[in-house]
């Protein structure tokens, strides 16, 4: 199986389900495990700021955060370039890679 890590999968009107549909998703992680997966066209109408305070430096203001896939609603996975690479919990590509965290049950709808 060849891995999808670093690509871009971008879903036209065909994919009927509503989750996935006119999406672009940047792979992490593939393996015969699973997959991980962040998408990048859903902007939700809150800020980083207003969500995850603790990160409002990090970001410029008024940021956006994102909506995400359905498959582990409590988990946050953060995008970023790192500065060390090997601070990231999954690298992509380059110095690009993923944070995985839980979301704490006060923050979950």
């Amino acid at each position: 199986m060849e891995s999808l890590r670093g690509r871009l999968l971008i879903s036209g009107g065909g994919l009927f389900d509503q989750n996935f549909r006119h999406t672009v998703v940047l792979i992490g992680e593939h393996n015969a495990d699973g997959a991980l997966g962040v998408v990048l066209n859903r902007a939700l109408n809150v800020t980083v700021q207003e969500t995850v305070p603790l990160l409002g430096p990090l970001v410029p203001a008024g940021e956006a955060l994102y909506e995400g896939g359905p498959v582990q609603p409590t988990t946050s996975v953060l995008l970023a370039e790192f500065a060390d690479p090997e601070l990231a919990d999954v690298l992509v590509f380059g110095s690009v890679g993923f944070l995985v965290g839980e979301v704490s049950s006060d923050l979950q709808p």
